[in-house]
């Protein structure tokens, strides 16, 4: 049976990029792997919209968020951390965990930060060091409004750091780095960069270097001055997805960064309007375009559906935490077009009508078709 993985991550590797990534490995210290990282670190520039300096760890995603809070906070420092899923709530487990004094703002997920609650909590807080917030999260398929933060920091605090989790936006979703003042962009190379998991990247403003360099934490791995000092790896680098990401960003950019978050868009507009159509509703208030939350039926628990989903080789996630059973998640992130979202949406119908569903079988399938033929 083929298999079609439509998780929010791994996500789909292209097949010209995977079997770059099967050619003889070479060294890291040689002329030609320094000439490629150099190469990818100005192409991922382009991707993030910033003149920042680039860092990449041989890490997941979380590696770059740790090296986020460790490197920037120090012990008894204060941060707001935004916490509306699965993923914010890991900004406040690091913060804690290397001594920060975490002031969490918690939405219900689904729900998104307000520029408002971060200007009046730091207002009752004027020692704020940073704030923590996902752009996409994960586990709720929401979009944060992270310009509005963004640029209220800059008028309002201009030194406070702002940190953004892009790991499911970067590549999918149009994030103006440095226009939107991201101090530290981080993504992971499983996502919309359609690579295997295991490379983290950061973009950090000269702000952000500056407070770093102040930083009196501990850390060894994951140091970013470290790895701009040492500029083509502190320590060995993931070659191989070093190579599949110089490639995998320049079909990107080849594709024109305007058409690739279009492709996104309207795979997004797709999906949502098509389970709607099913009678079924979408967790997130303001979701994101990197992937699709939608609540399981009443009485159906969503790993039904994803069992059946994958027993026609269509894998997609269940939820996370208190929503694990009660909701289901379809990524169209990354290495996704048309026929795949029409896929997704009447192998959906099918495990539906198998659960006995009483939803409007047939009027998913034809929503998207007549999105996706506009």
């Amino acid at each position: 049976m083929k298999r079609y993985l439509m998780t929010p991550g791994p996500t789909p590797v292209p097949e010209d990029i995977a079997l770059l990534m099967a050619k003889p490995i070479i060294h890291h210290r040689t002329d030609e792997f320094k000439k490629v990282f150099d190469e990818t670190k100005q192409l991922i520039k382009r991707l993030f919209k910033t003149e920042n300096e680039i860092v990449m760890f041989a890490s997941s995603g979380t590696g770059s968020m740790e090296a986020a809070v460790s490197n920037v906070l120090n012990e008894g420092e204060k941060a707001i951390s935004i916490n509306a899923g699965k993923f914010g709530e890991r900004w406040s487990k690091l913060i804690k965990a290397f001594g920060g004094v975490n002031l969490e703002l918690t939405y219900e997920y689904g729900d998104y930060a307000k520029a408002e609650d971060i200007k009046a909590l730091i207002d009752k807080n004027p020692d704020v060091k940073a704030v923590y917030i996902q752009a996409s999260e994960t586990s709720t398929g929401t979009f944060h409004p992270i310009d509005e933060i963004g640029l209220m920091l800059k008028e309002k605090y201009p030194e406070i750091i702002f940190v953004v989790d892009g790991i499911t936006a970067y590549g999918a979703i149009d994030v103006e780095t440095d226009k939107w003042n991201i101090d530290i962009g981080i993504t992971g190379s499983q996502k919309a960069l359609m690579l295997p998991p295991g490379l983290s990247i950061l973009s950090v403003s000269e702000k952000a270097i500056k407070k770093i360099e102040k930083s009196t934490n501990r850390f060894y791995y994951f140091d970013i001055l470290g790895e701009l000092k040492a500029r083509w790896g502190n320590y060995t680098p993931a070659v191989s997805l070093v190579f599949g990401l110089n490639a995998a960003v320049k079909k990107i950019l080849d594709e024109g960064l305007e058409n690739v978050f279009k492709r996104h868009r309207l795979l997004a507009e797709a999906t949502r309007e098509a389970v709607k159509s099913l009678g079924l509703r979408l967790l997130s208030k303001r979701p994101a375009d990197s992937l699709t939350a939608v609540y399981s039926p009443d009485g159906i628990d969503s790993s039904e559906i994803i069992k059946l989903m994958k027993s026609y080789g269509v894998e997609i996630s269940n939820g996370q935490g208190h929503l694990k059973g009660k909701i289901f998640r379809i990524a169209h992130l990354g290495y996704f077009d048309k026929p795949d979202m029409l896929l997704a949406i009447s192998v959906l119908e099918i495990a539906l009508k198998k659960l006995n569903v009483n939803a409007n079988f047939g009027e998913g399938i034809k929503k998207a078709m007549e999105i996706l033929s506009e």
